[in-house]
């Protein structure tokens, strides 16, 4: 793992330069572990959808400051739980 050396800076511009263009991969530890995640199933799933839904679900998830994914995700999850306590209540 290297260290930064920073360089003396004469402008702001100039330091967000450098910030801006660093790769910081060269700076950190490699474990093995700081990058992986764990899944139910090992993998994701690819979904076709409507543009025009899409056009909205990310217009929401702007709105709300999430990805995509993360909203789509989200409303699944709700939809499952919900449409499960209507099945268990009719049972």
């Amino acid at each position: 793992m290297s260290k930064i050396e920073l360089p003396e800076f004469k402008t702001y511009e100039e330091e967000a330069t450098f910030w801006d263009s660093l790769d910081t991969g060269d700076f950190m530890e490699d474990d093995g572990n700081w990058f992986t995640f764990e899944t139910p199933n090992k993998r994701a799933v690819r979904v076709a959808i409507l543009p025009e839904v899409a056009n909205q679900l990310a217009h929401r998830a702007r709105t709300q400051g999430v990805s995509l994914e993360t909203l789509v995700n989200v409303f699944l999850v709700e939809h499952i739980h919900e449409t499960a306590q209507v099945t268990e209540e009719s049972a």
